[in-house]
Order: C-alpha cells, then structure tokens, then sequence
C-alpha cells in the first residue's frame, strides 16, 4: 500500500464512514484552515501547504443528541508514513459541543487545530502536542477566560483508522475561577465538578461558575 493511498483510504474512512457513524450528517462541508489564520493570528507566513487541509465539521443535532458538535478532520492524516502505525499522524481530533449553531466554536477549534500544528513543527521548542488536562488561554466571551481538554463522556474516547489509532479530544470551556481552581487541585477535578454541574462537557459562553 503506497503513502498516498494509505493517506487517502484513511482520510476517506475518517470523514464518509466514521464521523457520520458519531456524530450525525456533516453535509455541509469543511471549514479549512486558511493562511491569514497563521499569519494573523501567529505572524506565521510560512506555511505548509497541507495544513490548510486541516478543518472543522459542523454537525447539527440529531434523533438521539439535541447540541451541535463541531469536529476537527486532519490531525490524524497519516503523512508522513505509509504503513499503518499505532497512532494515525498525531493520533488526536478535537470535539466541541455547544447548544446552538455558533460560528465561535469554529474559530476556537481552527485556531487550536493551527496551534497544535505550529507545536508539531517545533514553533513552540519542546511544547508537547495538545492533550487532556491541558488549559489553554483563550477566551469565549462573556464568562469562558480558558479552554480545558477533557476525555469525552457522551462520545467514544477514540476510534480506529486503517492508518492506527486516534484519541477524540474534547475542549470544554472554563472560568476565570475555575482556572484558578484548576491551577491547584488538578484539570481532572474540575472537570469532574463541572460534569457533574451540567451533566455534559457542553460549552456555555455565558454560564456562571462551578468552583
């Protein structure tokens, strides 16, 4: 099996069979990354010309879940190895979950989705790639000062490509006290906290504090 095919197959599965199988119809396209998001956002200029096929899907509510979840296709394109490996590329894709169709929670996602890229390419030195637990400063306005990755509850925490495994990401929102809350006791707890606060990882621009 060539790279190119094992890359296609795979990208192929990820987005026609499995993501409709989790998360609904996700007809309505991708939102890619673009180059102003690196240059705008990072003063990066220089880009690879594939990761601007990295994206998001927007999937609207179905029988059995009514919130929108946005999902992220790319990080798990097997580029550079044309055999199946134990993790497919960088063995992570990100989940949002909102209430209503929001255009933020694509943005936040895009922007995340080009930071962990700029990670893997050693913009950020010795920076790990993105993964749970992790706090990340970004603010949803009104209430939401961080990001918070956390293990799915309401998804599978990981599906199977033929090019490996991938490990499914979800990014909740926290407070600015949570995050302080979070700085001593631990992500795990919060998120533990808020689960059980609102039942689901659901991102809620304007819901007030668990902690």
């Amino acid at each position: 099996m060539n790279s190119m095919s094992l890359l296609e197959d795979s990208w192929k599965q990820r987005e026609e069979q499995i993501y409709p199988e989790l998360f609904g119809e996700t007809s309505k396209g991708i939102y890619q990354l673009d180059a102003s998001l690196f240059k705008n956002q990072f003063g990066i200029d220089d880009i690879d010309p594939r990761w601007l096929h990295y994206g998001v899907f927007k999937c609207a509510p179905t029988s059995d879940r009514d919130t929108w979840v946005y999902v992220t296709s790319g990080m798990s394109n097997t580029w550079e190895s044309d055999k199946p490996e134990k993790y497919s590329g960088f063995g992570t894709e990100f989940i949002l979950e909102t209430d209503s169709e929001s255009d933020w929670a694509i943005n936040t996602l895009r922007s995340l989705v080009a930071f962990n890229i700029l990670v893997s390419v050693g913009h950020y030195g010795d920076k790990p790639l993105v993964d749970y637990g992790d706090r990340i400063p970004m603010s949803i306005k009104p209430n939401i000062a961080s990001l918070m990755v956390v293990k799915p509850s309401q998804f599978p925490e990981s599906f199977d490509l033929i090019s490996g495994k991938v490990d499914i990401l979800q990014i909740t929102g926290i407070t600015a006290q949570e995050l302080e809350y979070a700085k001593e006791n631990g992500s795990e707890v919060i998120a533990n906290k808020l689960f059980e606060f609102q039942g689901s990882f659901i991102i809620k621009p304007d819901r007030l504090g668990v902690a």
